[in-house]
């Protein structure tokens, strides 16, 4: 009995450890498997951190590439905007117009160099206007730039050394630099404030302005040196016309000067205003072609003589036509005697197919030729003029620019005679307005 009741005993005793190792086992396995769960978890947590981090990259990444694509566009903007200059003038409004949209900069100078001088350009926002001397404070910034040829970056609380700016310059900060010409500076552009730092990318941008720029004046200046090449030109021909024929003296100069105001009324292109105006001083520069003795003759024109005098305008536009920038001026002068009913020469051209400035010049040249005295007819009045200039509207000449022609002459007339003209009415034909001159 005692026997069964010790093995009773020790069955159990065996049992409890049995209980307590399989207890022990659960425990550690929990422990191993709250272990895993927790390195998951942190793996998880650093892996949607890494994720976050790679996201507000791309984000970075994409707004800075979105920003570089609107700075490039604005930069190609720019440029292009400067070189359309040009042609509309104000390169130095553009370029710090081009500047300051490109860099977001708030306000700025464009500061130019012109014989030792100092002179401001353009400005905008700033106490300064185009004509004016820069302040002591801008004058340094420039003479920096202009010497070491290279940007300048500045705070407010930190300006260069040596500069202090007045009172109402206090800009919380500034970006200059050069624009190059050839390999040397001739003007700075001047950034100033935007809405936070200016940045590496904006000084770049700059400099690439600046030098665009440089190519931009420097072909504003070649651009009119060859329009004072060409209105010397033109004053040449225009001279030569004079000594061939002298009852041409001053005439082509008034036609001129009819033609430009008839244009204008019309409200023609400046290009075609252009056309009008030099086609009218030179339409009958094809003359130094013809003998002296035709054109001065007393009496009627035979046949063959009329025929060389219609040689002319053939004879003017091949001369013309051999000036770059003046073909459309030479077609015009080819074409100043066609009539609007088709009867005119050297083509029979007819109404619409006349080319505009030709049109004017027909009207314009018939008027003051009837008020000039000739080898072979007497002067008409101003009034006897008109009158057969209406009367032969609808035939030889544009009905409707007879009548524009009649009011340019009418308020030209007014206005040279109290003065308000007295330039143009003593302008050659190398003192026309720019806007008129030879585009290249």
């Amino acid at each position: 009995m005692e026997k069964r009741q010790a093995n009773g005993a020790h069955a159990e005793k065996r049992h409890g450890r049995h209980a307590t190792d399989d207890t022990d086992h659960g425990l550690a396995a929990l422990r191993e498997a709250a272990a895993a769960y927790t390195r998951q978890r942190e793996e998880l947590l650093e892996e949607r951190a890494h994720v976050a981090q790679l996201e507000r990259e791309v984000r970075t990444l994409a707004e800075r590439s979105a920003a570089e694509a609107r700075r490039s566009a604005a930069l190609l903007a720019s440029v292009q905007a400067m070189h359309r200059a040009l042609f509309s003038g104000g390169t130095a409004e553009h370029v710090l117009r081009a500047s300051l949209d490109i860099t977001e900069a708030e306000r700025g100078y464009y500061v130019a160099e012109e014989r030792g001088l100092l002179h401001v350009r353009a400005a905008v926002d700033v106490p300064a206007s185009p004509g004016d001397r820069p302040t002591p404070f801008i004058a340094g910034i420039t003479e920096r730039v202009l010497a070491s040829g290279e940007a300048l970056h500045w705070l407010e609380d930190a300006p260069p050394e040596g500069l202090t700016p007045a009172e109402d310059e206090q800009f919380r900060e500034g970006v200059a630099v050069p624009v190059t010409i050839r390999g040397g500076s001739c003007a700075v552009i001047i950034a100033l404030d935007r809405d936070g730092r200016f940045h590496e990318e904006d000084v770049s941008n700059l400099l690439n302005v600046g030098s665009e720029a440089g190519v931009a004046v420097e072909n504003a200046r070649l651009r009119a040196d060859l329009q004072r090449v060409y209105t010397a030109t033109i004053a040449m021909l225009a001279d030569t016309v004079s000594a061939k024929d002298p009852y041409t003296q001053g005439h082509c100069e008034q036609v001129s000067r009819y033609a430009r105001v008839a244009a204008a009324s019309l409200e023609l292109s400046p290009e075609d205003q252009r056309v009008a105006c030099y086609a009218a001083l030179l339409h009958d520069v094809g003359k130094i072609g013809v003998s002296d003795g035709v054109l001065n003759k007393p009496g009627p024109l035979i046949a063959e003589e009329r025929k060389l005098v219609e040689a002319h305008v053939r004879i003017g536009h091949d001369l013309v036509a051999g000036i770059p920038a003046l073909t459309d001026v030479a077609t015009a002068i080819l074409h100043h005697h066609e009539w609007w009913d088709g009867t005119g020469y050297p083509e029979g051209l007819a109404g619409d197919d006349i080319p505009v400035a030709s049109r004017i010049v027909a009207v314009v040249d018939a008027y003051c030729a009837m008020l000039d005295k000739r080898s072979y007819k007497e002067s008409s009045t101003a009034a006897e003029a008109r009158a057969e200039l209406r009367r032969c509207a609808g035939t030889q000449f544009d009905p409707a620019i007879v009548e524009v022609v009649l009011e340019a002459i009418e308020r030209t007339d007014a206005e040279e005679a109290s003065g308000l003209r007295h330039d143009q009415a003593q302008a050659g034909c190398g003192l026309l307005p720019d806007m008129l001159l030879p585009r290249s």
